[in-house]
């Protein structure tokens, strides 16, 4: 590890005397009340600077836009709002490698309307490559919000924490998370980050690439936002700063009535030394039709996903976290503990829900898991329906598979089946490491079926997986095994 932060020194210090301070934030807009003066709402502006850089001032302020009855925004008024402490962040730094998180709010009271809310600073890092002219380009973030006092709406947001650091020539996994408070529809794409001018909407920077250009992916993980999830792939080719603008689209009734742009820089690095985290098992949770890892639960019923995670670096320690609105549910939320396995660096990370009636909808709720070994970070991301669609634990495509039986098992256990059409299916078992440890081909017919499985298995906790005849895993049980 001290290699790895030599060489990180050696790159922050061979730019530092071109870089200023800016790296990447938003600006969110959340609703808190409407009466006769108006909507009340907490904006919070997220910025993101280097520690080598110039120092970041602690009152900021924001220009507010509106927009009038011909199409035009017209400016209304500046508001300052102050560095926040009340929410417990700090200068101190809150992610790795000298990247300072701060975070400034204050409340404010619109009428009905359109607005923008738009903050500007100069300036942006000098080394960064994927844009022509860095070090005269401003940085400004955009939040459109709609104002309706008898129809509350909250900007939509990131609910990830950006991350700063990955290596050449790996493919490489984030999530920004994507999210409305409202349950409005999203839609979220990569974008040119703003610079200045005077305008609610600001300029673009000048000569900005895109990653996805041959110049700086790989062939085998082009720079790519999963459409579904917001899950983004990359296989870096170049060492060097770059700089990616995520914006999200909200749409209520297929009427758009919001955008907010994230700015986020990335800093690749030489590095061979120090591989990168994962979770071994992901194999293990059950995929839907398009290959997605879904996981369908009933209201009521305790449902719990083991997932490990490996380092091959044994030296390192391993962190796993987890994102998402299952946390954030003032009713029946979710919950994620992490712990050692006792096998070297491994940890196993435990996500446990048993979800309300209230939580039936036919919209997956996505869950972010960040492995990290403080250094690098990968994400996996999992849907999780929440359904009344059937009793049984999963009921996918016409196969209705139910709870395994008994559980705890001791040298036998029973599956019960309930096929529409004829499946040729698998069932495996799969020890904690993500080793499959047993396999079995089914050939069923249409009906009711209870497969009986003999096991000689050490007691402990195994994985039970049925897949379909492609191999995509449509079913995942925990089991556990007493001698």
């Amino acid at each position: 590890m001290r290699k790895i932060f030599t060489l990180l020194l050696g790159i922050v210090f061979s730019i530092s005397s071109y870089s200023t301070h800016l790296m990447g934030g938003q600006i969110t807009a959340t609703h808190l009340s409407s009466d006769s003066n108006g909507s009340h709402y907490t904006v919070i502006l997220d910025v993101y600077r280097d520690t080598i850089g110039v120092p970041m001032t602690l009152i900021q302020s924001v220009d507010i836009f509106e927009l009038d009855s011909n199409g035009n925004y017209n400016f209304l008024f500046s508001q300052t709002i102050s560095f926040d402490t009340s929410s417990g962040n700090s200068m101190s730094s809150m992610l790795v490698y000298g990247v300072e998180i701060y975070s400034f709010s204050d409340s404010l009271v619109l009428g009905d309307g359109n607005y923008v809310i738009k903050w500007t600073d100069c300036c942006r890092n000098g080394a960064i490559i994927n844009m022509s002219a860095p070090l005269s380009e401003s940085m400004s973030f955009v939040t459109a919000l709609h104002v309706d006092s008898a129809n509350p709406n909250s900007s939509p947001t990131f609910l990830t924490a950006p991350v700063t650091y990955l290596p050449t020539d790996t493919i490489w996994q984030y999530n920004p998370l994507p999210f409305d408070p409202d349950g409005d529809s999203l839609v979220w794409s990569m974008s040119v980050p703003y610079s200045g001018g005077v305008n609610a909407i600001p300029d673009t920077v000048s000569g900005y690439e895109y990653l996805v250009d041959t110049t700086y992916s790989n062939s085998a993980a082009p720079f790519s936002i999963d459409p579904i999830t917001g899950q983004i792939t990359w296989s870096a080719k170049l060492v060097g700063n770059f700089v990616v603008s995520f914006a999200i689209q909200e749409y209520r009734n297929g009427t758009l009535i919001g955008i907010m742009n994230r700015d986020m820089q990335f800093v690749v690095i030489p590095d061979t030394s120090n591989l990168m985290p994962g979770i071994s098992n992901m194999q293990s949770v059950p995929t839907n039709s398009g290959g997605y890892p879904y996981v369908k639960i009933n209201p009521g019923q305790n449902y719990q996903l083991h997932l490990i995670a490996n380092d091959a670096d044994v030296n390192d320690v391993l962190n796993m976290e987890a994102y998402g609105e299952p946390f954030n549910l003032s009713v029946s939320p979710s919950s994620h503990s992490v712990s050692l396995t006792g096998n070297g660096n491994e940890i196993e990370g435990i996500f446990s829900w048993t979800p309300d009636i209230a939580h039936v909808r036919t919209v997956p709720y996505l869950v972010v898991f960040r492995t990290t070994d403080n250094f690098f970070y990968y994400d996996e991301t999992i849907q999780f329906e929440v359904t009344l669609g059937s009793t049984s634990l999963h009921n996918i495509e016409g196969i209705e598979i139910s709870n395994i039986y008994p559980n705890p098992a001791n040298n036998k256990l029973f599956l019960p089946i309930t096929l529409d059409k004829s499946e040729k299916l698998s069932l495996g078992i799969y020890n904690l490491l993500g080793v499959k440890v047993s396999e079995n081909n089914l050939n069923l017919g249409v009906g009711n079926h209870i497969v009986m499985k003999n096991i000689d298995l050490s007691s402990g906790q195994y994985i039970v997986t049925i897949s379909n005849e492609f191999g995509s895993i449509i079913s995942s049980q925990q089991l556990v095994i007493v001698k």
